[in-house]
């Protein structure tokens, strides 16, 4: 069996979905272009990663 998983916030004007999650996030409001993980850990590293100007 398999899933696929999607990453999506919440902006002040309509829900946002991550595209990237290397170096930098990227954000944009098209959900056919939402990057889609293997399962819900990669999902949730992907979205609660910091940006690298945050890393040590």
């Amino acid at each position: 069996m398999a899933f696929a998983t999607i990453v999506a916030r919440a902006s002040p004007e309509r829900m946002e979905y991550l595209v990237r999650e290397t170096r930098r996030a990227q954000w944009v409001p098209e959900g056919h272009s939402a990057a889609r993980f293997h399962n819900l850990r990669e999902a949730t590293r992907a979205a609660l990663r910091p940006p690298s100007s945050f890393r040590a």
